[in-house]
């Protein structure tokens, strides 16, 4: 089996493949240093795609559209004319059910996507990630774990502007393993896909939590 990752550099993407690469499982990789060009040859060589490339701090907004659906559309075309069932896993987010910028992008991803499975039954794998935690994940990006944990431990100054909001949290290795599961064949329900177990805490207890 030949699995193609798309943003392979990032936190998700560097723990996947470390565990891809456990199982023997060949992996090839879409980064920041590929071509939109380079998309058709490396699915046509995918048994499965997993897609992680995603914009979440741009510098213009528009960039949202151009990185998260566009990049999108053009994997659903290659996959399209293959002409041959290539399973895909789209690593979307809880956002995408809320009015801004970016989790309009990602929903977008997600109709590109479903449109995919319904005009071709190529199957499809849509996960609203939550909060990400977990080893390699960067400080002041997208984890408020990661900036805690690094900010504490480096004895400077942490951020909590509402101490009572509920963060949903998964953890890096479960991602992994759900996704894993999903390759392999082992996920009966494909209708009700999420990350389990998924941790609740608010944002004043989990920099406690840290601190202590």
């Amino acid at each position: 089996m030949n699995v193609l990752v798309t943003g392979s550099n990032g936190f998700i993407g560097k723990n996947l493949i470390v565990h891809l690469n456990e199982l023997d499982i060949h992996v090839t990789t879409y980064t920041r240093e590929n071509s939109i060009q380079d998309l058709p040859d490396l699915i046509k060589k995918a048994d499965f795609i997993i897609h992680l490339a995603g914009e979440n701090r741009p510098v213009d907004d528009k960039d949202f559209d151009t990185v998260n659906a566009g990049l999108t559309t053009s994997i659903c075309e290659s996959v399209h004319s293959v002409g041959r069932q290539i399973p895909i896993i789209l690593a979307s987010s809880v956002q995408a059910t809320l009015d801004n910028a970016y989790g309009k992008s990602k929903l977008d991803a997600e109709m590109i996507v479903k449109r995919l499975e319904s005009d071709t039954k190529n199957p499809v794998y849509i996960y609203r990630l939550p909060g990400v935690f977990g080893k390699w994940c960067k400080p002041d990006y997208n984890s408020v774990v990661a900036t805690f944990c690094h900010n504490i431990s480096h004895n400077l100054p942490i951020q909590v502007n509402n101490s009572s909001f509920e963060l949903s949290l998964v953890y890096i290795d479960d991602v992994v393993e759900e996704f894993v599961r999903i390759i392999q064949g082992r996920q009966d329900n494909k209708k009700e896909l999420s990350i389990q177990p998924e941790y609740k805490i608010k944002l004043g207890d989990l920099a406690t939590q840290i601190e202590l």
